[in-house]
């Protein structure tokens, strides 16, 4: 039986004991990952029937673009979908908003202030019309 190595602690300089996770090093996350999750979740909403460019969740195509600010914890999200015909674009928007941003908080821990979404074309049948 092989034992696993142990994981290294983290010290205090001033008191020895184990030192808080804010001390241990930094995690950054690029805004390409966070477009990349952006746009998965957004493609995960059923009427989002895609766009050129981006991430693709099956036939579906979906672009983001994301700006990180103020100290990496913010993000505003831009996002240009299809709707599928005929679908209604509002509550589909309403419901890619509502998913993306809280996709994005989840797997990040970001504050999402906003979700821009522009709907760059409707679709019937993989056509657009």
């Amino acid at each position: 039986m092989t034992a696993e190595p142990a994981a290294p602690v983290y010290r205090s300089a001033s008191s020895g004991e184990p030192a808080p996770a804010e001390e241990r090093g930094r995690t950054v996350i690029g805004e390409d990952a966070v477009a990349a999750i952006a746009a998965r979740a957004a493609a995960e909403v059923s009427g989002v029937a895609g766009l050129g460019g981006g991430v693709r969740r099956g036939r579906r195509r979906v672009r983001a673009r994301v700006r990180i600010t103020g100290n990496g914890g913010t993000a505003t999200l831009r996002l240009r979908i299809a709707v599928a015909y005929p679908r209604s674009a509002r509550e589909t928007s309403r419901r890619v908003r509502e998913h993306t941003a809280a996709e994005v908080e989840r797997m990040t821990g970001m504050s999402v202030r906003c979700v821009d979404i522009e709907i760059a074309e409707l679709v019937r049948g993989g056509r657009a019309v």
